[in-house]
């Protein structure tokens, strides 16, 4: 998940932007940063990278592949709020993903601008995530735990900010938010 996407679902887990349930054994949480600051450090480009052009989705099953969707409705998971959804106003108050522009899905998926960055990094750091490079990514999460603590998992691109939060934590739901980030960049940034 090198970008990140909010997706909330429910069924398993009450869910606030990427609320994912799975089971797996309890973990303790993951602790604090490994690095604070306002200004995320811009991973350097490969030369032989290949340059992706970013699309904003206007629809949250546009957000994932049709697998994960798939996946999603065995498991019982549904898109509650969102463009989409079951409900058009699912929450009361606009997510930090619909105040940076973007659309959040209970299942969330925003643009990220150099106005928007500092602000949206400083958070990530107020709640104690880690920090790491990943591609051509800065990643911020946390396992979490089977009781309390949600998995959480937030990529940042140059454009763009997938935060996938699962609301019954451990290495499981970390794992498949991670996962679930990168289908939302690969459904989100295509070869141009």
């Amino acid at each position: 998940m090198s970008s990140f996407t909010s997706l909330a679902v429910l069924p398993l887990g009450v869910a606030l932007l990427v609320v994912l349930a799975g089971c797996s054994a309890e973990e303790p949480p993951v602790a604090a940063p490994t690095a604070s600051a306002t200004q995320a450090p811009e991973p350097t480009p490969t030369p032989d990278a290949v340059k992706l052009a970013f699309t904003m989705p206007t629809d949250c099953n546009a957000m994932v592949p049709q697998s994960r969707i798939d996946a999603f409705t065995a498991e019982g998971i549904i898109l509650l709020g969102g463009p989409g959804g079951k409900y058009a106003d699912y929450l009361s108050d606009a997510t930090p993903e619909e105040q940076a522009g973007g659309i959040s899905c209970i299942w969330g998926f925003a643009p990220l601008t150099p106005a928007t960055r500092p602000d949206v990094v400083a958070s990530f750091g107020e709640q104690g995530l880690n920090e790491q490079i990943v591609g051509d990514g800065v990643a911020y999460g946390v396992q979490g735990d089977r009781t309390l603590d949600p998995a959480i998992m937030n990529v940042l691109r140059g454009e763009s900010w997938i935060s996938v939060i699962a609301t019954i934590g451990g290495t499981d739901s970390y794992n498949q938010s991670v996962e679930i980030a990168q289908e939302v960049h690969d459904s989100v940034y295509t070869a141009g």
